[in-house]
């Protein structure tokens, strides 16, 4: 197998959407289905409020994983066609405006993971406590651990972008001349 660290924008891009935002969809939705089933189910309402939690992050989770695939990868696609065809930034007569155009889809990558860091802590904190002596019906134990398997993909994701793929980004932008 390739060393991710040399491994190029595009193939990078196409194995986290592979084998994380894809994979990720999946288990939002795996999530919500078994919520729907303990919403029907409905025994406690404290387990209703864990519920309706995990229901909520599951689609704030998915929206998340939308805009990774609406808005990121078509950029990365974009930024590595640039440099394939040996596009240079400085010529493209705008003023400035394509350099800010490539700062602002960096910046707004990096502020994202502000928001998936804060997705992780919120999956951490609505973890349902498997105490011994209480004992939960099992639909509940499979949510929980769909929403640990969420907490580590997400965990997973955010590692992999912040040291492979906002450097690659960053040198791609830098073979257009984006930036020194």
């Amino acid at each position: 197998m390739n060393n991710p660290v040399n491994e190029g924008l595009q193939p990078l891009v196409e194995r986290l959407e592979k084998s994380h935002y894809n994979v990720i969809v999946g288990l939002c939705e795996a999530a919500r289905k078994q919520a729907n089933k303990l919403h029907e189910l409905e025994i406690r309402m404290a387990a209703s409020q864990y519920v309706n939690l995990c229901s909520r992050l599951a689609d704030e989770i998915e929206l998340y994983i939308r805009d990774r695939k609406t808005e990121l990868i078509p950029y990365t696609y974009t930024l590595f066609e640039k440099s394939q065809a040996g596009h240079d930034c400085t010529n493209c007569g705008s003023g400035g405006s394509c350099t800010l155009q490539h700062d602002i889809k960096l910046k707004e990558l990096k502020d994202s993971h502000i928001q998936l860091n804060d997705i992780i802590h919120r999956l951490q904190m609505v973890a349902l406590p498997l105490y011994s002596e209480t004992i939960y019906p099992e639909a509940y134990i499979v949510l929980r651990n769909q929403m640990a398997l969420l907490e580590n993909n997400l965990a997973e994701l955010y590692l992999k972008e912040t040291t492979l793929l906002i450097p690659k980004i960053a040198e791609a932008q830098k073979k257009i001349n984006v930036r020194d």
